[in-house]
């Protein structure tokens, strides 16, 4: 009998610990602030909805009760996701071209890329450093050089996944493009 009442006591302490965590950790729930923002019919996927006030490019201000606070705050909620990483603009990665090998020469910066934009100069460069972080494994850094009036007109080739930071040389090229994948 007092084996049976350590097995149920035992049995009874476990439901209520670690092991035995409510169904609310298990993910199946979603977060009360993203069910909100649904409810008002913004896709917290999407782009910050129109009611948010630009105080400059890519800040934003919001009052409780707007579409756009809702978006705000189900921001923090969100799981990381694809569709999250595909919405960012900004890649918080540097990256240089150079007008001679191993990073030397007139050089062209853009300082926190921006993902799908094509960024180019019209300086024959053949080099390239990646600055603050290097490529994650989604990243795709495409090169390409002048084809006619078109400085990105000849794609060339990517970098490999996960570059690191630091200097390579290139072939002849005029510009750049970062995507998610």
């Amino acid at each position: 009998m007092q084996i049976s009442t350590l097995v149920l006591f035992f049995g009874l302490l476990a439901a209520q610990s670690v092991f035995g965590a409510p169904s609310g950790l298990d993910g199946s729930e979603v977060a009360e602030s993203i069910v909100n923002a649904t409810a008002l019919g913004v896709d917290v996927y999407g782009s910050i909805p129109s009611d948010a006030v630009e105080v400059q490019a890519g800040q934003y201000t919001a009052e409780p009760g707007t579409k756009a606070w809702a978006w705000i705050r189900a921001q923090i909620d969100l799981p990381a996701s694809e569709e999250v990483e595909k919405r960012q603009t900004w890649a918080n990665i540097g990256i240089g071209m150079f007008a001679q090998d191993w990073c030397n020469g007139q050089a062209a910066w853009f300082d926190n890329v921006q993902y799908g934009v094509q960024h180019y100069d019209t300086v024959n460069h053949f080099s390239v450093g990646i600055s603050y972080r290097g490529l994650r494994s989604n990243e795709q850094l495409d090169f390409s050089r002048r084809n006619g009036n078109d400085w990105c007109g000849t794609y060339l080739y990517s970098a490999g996944q996960n570059t690191p930071v630091g200097c390579f040389n290139s072939q002849l090229i005029n510009c750049f493009r970062l995507t998610i994948r």
